[in-house]
């Protein structure tokens, strides 16, 4: 730039500019170039373009008095080319690092107040131009901040450890002091003329050492340094710097400046505030020790974040929300974009309630930065894309507003300025033409904010307005004073209102609500003439209303979950449809509570993932657990296994989903949980006795044992209350384990293997228990042991076994484990049902034990049909499936590739050993009946039905029963 910029080209970057923004820019550029001629640098600015200082000047008295009185620092940015770059991470602090290096301490305040002077100037420049994004500026910011006081700590703790010692540990261990970021500098979004939030923690204690000798004790090393901390960062000379705040520390400002780690873990876990925890989310060590401050923030995640969703803390957050409601209605701040309605503090606001409540449980919305943290809300369907969409759109505006507003005089201000100058500027420098224009966008912003932010916390739950609810909450507030008249209360949607009466009677005198806090009362009266009006709209009012009380009886102790449904209309109203159409699913919600947070996602409830998908959610969870904690290692597994349970029953009843689909889920379901027991009993055997010796180390892929599933499993019939027939094999010499603690014999780790998993499919957590485990199929029963060889199984399979074993092995497949042993199953059970045997033997054997079985199991009232054991029933449809398949398997081998009896079926009707009539029947018949016997699972009623409901499809089924399989002259 040769040229000093004239009025010709204002108006070229500025067309239309008022002649009192000329007059200002045009001084502005008088004192830069006069600044320049004073100091002998001419007007040879070649590498800066003239339409970007015309801009930075006007948008910035700050910059354009910083340069005038220090016109060579332009001269270095553009030398240097340090305006056209982007800082890279960990530029700040090595810079730092190397100007402050051999520095005493006032050299070191001067050189970082010129270090971060100079900065800044790049920073609001690049900013200002348009060079850098949001994102760039806020982080460079916060980098700049941490790396000045980084080395500020740096210099002073040398010093005083020259003057009092190096503190040290009782292990003698030296000791340096953790400085904690808050705020938008711990999460790394520091604006322009921030204050720095700052807490101090040293990591133990213990004493300094001076001459071989202790000095002090570590608290009073630590207190010292904080105070010449603080005195470092005083604005005593006038020059720019950080205004340090230390108020977020424990006790506040009646607290002491540091503490050490024990003492400060232990504040925040028996004092620490509600608010406390909401401001801890954005910390994060920025000086000093900070694998230490990092050890710190993780003993308290307890404290911020619950192991579970933290609903209970609503009345908590919905105190904070009223406060800042009530604060934004305050005049002075109706033109404030962070503090007023509608504000910065609003989306801050927004996304961290969901990070309290949900964070525990989903580590990843740990996340300090905002932005972060809605988009992870909207992959959680905590919010969805648009609520995402708009918010993180008003953050950038609302933070690239707040920006520019305190790059014009490097002041800590949020107002929108009075003066009409000033306006015009904000106006330009955020790109509209005019101030009219920018204030219609803020407006519109800033409603759209405060819109989504009035609707958190949001309930129906007493709404002072409605006589209905006013009236049904005096009534359960009195329901057991004999001296309220009850007679005239109707309850709508209800026939006989003393039924209803009756219902709360048995609640509000039952044992866990009588022990209920004054809270809790408060919370169970806010809910119940909620769950009235809204039990009322449904078909069978009365028998919803009994299943969700004793819902709230079994959950109410723990008045989380109360909150829960007060807070939530959507998962309240997802409970009552679920509880007209299944009083098991309200059974199972009752006997694992977590899952009532499921009801908060009905997009995500109704939709069952696929098997890859569950694999994939399996293994989210299980990252976020230490592989060592097998407890809670299994409790998530229970979780997962009862979430996707919920959400097949949920499925199930809307009516969208076949049976073959359900069924198919429940067993998706039980295979992943199945694998990752696996691996987690695997993992710790092998880590306690090493590996056999043929193994070649590839994981459970190659650990030479495998499960085999039988029954409902095996065959992906699963229902909701199936068992697990398992079988467990192995392969591999003999000798001894190598690479463990200790050495055992390769069966009996084998054995061990195989009790783990029974342990973990069977041991009640706190979270239930996973399934029940039936070892009977293995070869010898009971008595067998509880692992096989597989060469073992194949010649007891060749024979030793009964028929019925051979019928039930038409069922089995390998679920999980070794490839090659897999296979090898798969060969045996091939070579076993392709066997040729003799007809009348084989159909005698297993006639004879379907009679046994329903002599034994058969036990139905007169003019009911038993769909499982009944004739033609279900147990007969798969006791013909699998007579024809060890029938023909020799002649025909194709027959016995399915595990499944619709395929099967199929397969029998494509070979031409059943008619396709026949097969339509039988197919038809079975899925019928199981379809009915899964809803009648969930209505929690008997597998019986009225004698003549299916008769007509059963008497067809005993008919083909009877062709093939039963006794001459066989009538039934």
């Amino acid at each position: 730039m040769d040229d000093k910029p004239d009025a010709r080209m204002i108006d070229t970057v500025f067309p239309g500019l008022t002649s009192s923004l000329k007059i200002l820019l045009m001084t502005r550029l008088d004192r830069f170039y006069g600044g320049l001629e004073k100091f002998g640098q001419g007007q040879d600015l070649d590498r800066v373009d003239p339409a970007d200082l015309i801009r930075v000047l006007l948008f910035s008295d700050f910059v354009a008095d910083s340069l005038a009185k220090n016109p060579e620092m332009l001269h270095d940015l553009t030398d240097s080319g340090d305006l056209e770059t982007k800082r890279n991470p960990g530029w700040y602090q090595n810079s730092a690092i190397q100007k402050t290096k051999n520095a005493d301490t006032d050299q070191a305040k001067k050189i970082l107040i010129d270090f971060k002077c100079r900065e800044i100037i790049r920073i609001a420049w690049r900013d200002l131009t348009g060079n850098a994004d949001l994102t760039e500026t806020l982080s460079d910011l916060s980098e700049l901040a941490s790396a000045c006081v980084n080395q500020a700590l740096d210099v002073l703790y040398e010093k005083q450890c020259i003057t009092h010692g190096i503190p040290m540990d009782q292990h003698g261990h030296p000791q340096q002091m953790v400085v904690l970021g808050m705020g938008k500098l711990g999460a790394k979004e520091l604006n322009f003329s921030s204050d720095i939030d700052l807490i101090f923690v040293y990591p133990k204690e213990g004493n300094t050492f001076l001459d071989g000798r202790i000095n002090t004790s570590n608290l009073d090393f630590f207190t010292r340094l904080c105070k010449q901390f603080l005195k470092f960062f005083a604005s005593d000379s006038g020059q720019h710097f950080y205004r340090v705040d230390t108020r977020l520390r424990p006790f506040g400002d009646s607290g002491p400046l540091v503490m050490s780690a024990d003492a400060f873990e232990e504040y925040f876990q028996t004092q620490g505030r509600e608010w406390e925890r909401y401001a801890m989310i954005k910390a994060a060590p920025v000086a000093g020790d900070l694998a230490a401050g990092r050890l710190v923030l993780h003993n308290l995640n307890g404290f911020i974040y619950r192991r579970y969703f933290d609903y209970g803390s609503f009345d908590s957050f919905r105190d904070m929300k009223q406060r800042i409601t009530l604060q934004v209605k305050n005049a002075r701040l109706k033109n404030n974009i962070k503090l007023g309605a509608g504000g910065i503090r609003e989306i801050e606001f927004f996304g961290q309630l969901f990070q309290l409540i949900r964070g525990g449980v989903e580590p990843s919305l740990q996340a300090p930065g905002i932005l972060q943290v809605l988009h992870l809300l909207a992959g959680h369907n905590c919010i969805d894309a648009a609520t995402r969409d708009d918010l993180i759109q008003s953050y950038r505006f609302l933070r690239t507003v707040e920006n520019r507003l305190q790059e014009y005089q490097d002041l800590q201000t949020h107002d929108i300025p009075d003066h009409p100058d000033q306006q015009m500027i904000l106006a330009l420098s955020t790109g509209f033409d005019s101030f009219g224009a920018f204030k219609e966008k803020l407006n519109q912003v800033m409603a759209c904010v405060h819109g989504h932010f009035s609707q958190l916390l949001v309930t129906d739950a007493d709404d002072a307005r409605d006589p209905a609810a006013r009236e049904l909450k005096e009534m359960w507030l009195n329901i057991n004073d004999p001296q309220f008249s009850q007679e005239a209360i109707e309850v709508a949607g209800f026939e006989d209102p003393g039924r209803v009466l009756s219902v709360l009677r048995s609640l509000a005198g039952h044992p866990n609500t009588l022990r209920l806090t004054p809270a809790g009362r408060k919370k169970l009266a806010r809910l119940v003439p909620v769950l009235l009006r809204k039990a009322g709209q449904a078909k069978d009012s009365e028998a919803v209303l009994v299943r969700l009380v004793d819902l709230i009886i079994t959950i109410e102790r723990r008045t989380t979950y109360l909150s829960l449904l007060i807070e939530n209309f959507q998962a309240l109203d997802t409970l009552i449809t679920l509880a007209e159409k299944s009083p098991w699913i309200i059974t199972f919600l009752a006997s694992h509570p977590v899952l009532l947070d499921e009801l908060m996602h009905p997009a995500s409830l109704y939709a069952l993932p696929k098997k890859a998908a569950l694999e994939k959610e399996m293994a989210v969870r299980m990252a976020k657990i230490d592989p060592h904690d097998q407890e809670y290692l299994l409790e998530e597994l229970n979780i997962f296994r009862q979430v996707n349970t919920l959400r097949v029953a949920a499925a199930d009843v809307s009516g969208n989903y076949p049976l073959m689909k359900v069924s198919d889920h429940l067993t998706y379901i039980a295979e992943t949980v199945l694998t990752r027991i696996l691996q987690i009993a695997w993992h710790i055997v092998s880590t306690r006795y090493g590996v056999p010796p043929h193994l070649t180390g590839n994981g459970i892929d190659d650990c030479g044992f495998a499960i085999v599933a039988y029954g409902k499993v095996g065959g992906l019939e699963m229902g909701y209350k199936s068992d697990l027939d398992l079988v467990f094999l192995y392969h591999g010499e003999h000798g001894d384990t190598q690479g463990g603690e200790r050495s055992i014999e390769t069966v009996r780790f084998y054995g061990n293997l195989g009790q783990r998993i029974i342990h973990a499919l069977t041991m009640h957590t706190p979270a239930g228990t996973l399934y029940g485990a039936d070892m009977r199929l293995r070869p010898g029963g009971d008595a067998g042991m509880i692992v096989s060889h597989i060469e073992a199984f194949e010649e007891y399979m060749d024979t030793q076994a009964w028929t019925w074993e051979h019928q039930a092995l038409i069922r089995a497949r390998p679920i999980t484990g070794d490839r090659s042993l897999m296979d090898r199953f798969h060969e045996i059970r091939e070579k076993i049902l392709c066997r040729s045997r003799p007809a009348e033997e084989l159909k005698h054997a297993v006639r004879e034990m379907r009679e046994r079985m329903r002599t034994q199991r058969l036990k139905t009232e007169s003019g009911l049909f038993d769909l499982k054991q009944g004739f033609g029933g279900i147990v007969d449809i798969e006791f013909l499936v699998q007579y024809l398949t060890l029938r023909h398997g020799g002649d025909h081998p194709d027959v016995t590739v399915w595990t499944d009896n619709v395929r099967l079926l199929e397969g029998l009707s494509c070979e031409g050993l059943i008619s396709g009539e026949e097969s339509g029947i039988l197919q038809k018949a079975y899925i019928t009946l199981r379809q009915v016997v899964h809803r009648l699972t969930l209505q929690e009623k008997p597998l019986q039905v009225p004698a003549g409901r299916f008769k007509a499809m059963t008497d067809e089924v005993k008919a083909i029963y009877d062709r093939r399989l039963g006794f001459p002259g066989d009538r039934h």
